[in-house]
């Protein structure tokens, strides 16, 4: 049976799941605003059923969050576009140690690393994934968006597959911003897929998840076997 324990890494608490057998890949996960590691790590039965010797890592944001100082918070989402467009560039140098620190750790390589988060996790996952000095294997955005898109083009140092899932319905993060993000995206070649839920508001439904997991066995397994 995988333990999970919590770990403090690179300034971050993060709960951690190992499998009893080798690990062959880590998919680390990024909450959402006001939420924390336990939210995502929900997901944990889900995720080593189907990779059974992976790594699963979530950590709390490092905030206490503006609106609910139980949860946690990447940056402040109060205030103007310009400054929720700032929001991920103060809290990337923090995360990119942490991804750097887990792959040392379990000597896992990029290309073996998932990447996936949820609403303002999933903002998070799409800046830092672009900015990282090799692409990892699979990034999946979940009701998210793409940030700070005008400084994006001489931003990129990465270009990893990217799934965008968002349901049709999503009343807090519009589900216009996935076909942005796609557009945007695409226009620097970066490989993106899509995926909207139908009658699905601000949430993972169980198709999404089933989409994410095959995304994830997809690229990483290609890693693996390239």
């Amino acid at each position: 049976m995988p333990t999970m324990i919590r770990q403090f890494i690179a300034d971050f608490s993060v709960l951690i799941q190992e499998p009893d057998n080798k690990a062959d890949r880590l998919i680390i996960l990024l909450h959402g605003w006001g939420a924390d590691a336990s939210d995502l790590m929900d997901l944990a039965p889900a995720l080593s059923a189907r990779f059974e010797n992976a790594i699963i890592a979530a950590p709390d944001a490092p905030h206490a969050c503006s609106a609910n100082p139980m949860g946690k918070e990447w940056f402040d989402l109060s205030g103007d576009a310009t400054k929720i467009d700032n929001g991920p560039a103060q809290a990337f140098p923090a995360l990119q140690k942490l991804l750097e620190t887990l792959m040392a750790q379990f000597s896992l390589p990029p290309e073996r690393i998932a990447l996936m988060g949820f609403s303002q996790g999933a903002m998070m996952a799409l800046y830092t994934s672009l900015r990282l000095t090799a692409p990892l294997g699979a990034v999946v955005s979940m009701a998210g968006a793409l940030l700070a898109v005008g400084a994006l083009e001489k931003a990129i140092t990465a270009r990893p597959p990217i799934l965008l899932i968002h349901g049709d319905a999503d009343e807090v993060v519009p589900p216009q911003a996935m076909t942005m993000a796609e557009t945007i995206l695409k226009s620097q070649q970066i490989s993106v897929e899509i995926m909207s839920c139908a009658g699905v508001g601000h949430g993972i439904a169980p198709e999404a998840l089933t989409r994410a997991l095959d995304f994830i066995g997809e690229k990483l397994d290609d890693a693996k076997h390239g």
